[in-house]
């Protein structure tokens, strides 16, 4: 995957929206807060954002990334970097 998306993601969900190769993907983890290992591995430096009651949203890259930068450019955290693993 060319980038990674860090914790500083408020998951807005602008980068979803931009991607025209629809590599970014959504979920929802009900037992997130009562576990937070079970996001953590899923989403590996993904972003989260608390839902009232429990549970969390995330972000990640999942799919196809083609490396066309929109979503760096559309994210207002600067969450989405390139991705230095090889």
């Amino acid at each position: 995957m060319p980038y990674h998306i860090t914790d500083d993601c408020v998951a807005c969900g602008g980068c979803a929206v931009v991607c025209p190769e629809g590599a970014i993907d959504d979920g929802y983890n009900p037992n997130s807060l009562r576990d937070p290992a079970s996001v953590t591995g899923e989403v590996r430096g993904g972003s989260l954002g608390v839902e009232p009651g429990g549970g969390s949203w995330f972000y990640r890259i999942a799919g196809p990334c083609t490396g066309c930068g929109l979503c760096v450019d559309v994210c207002p955290t600067g969450a989405i970097i390139p991705n230095t693993q090889s």
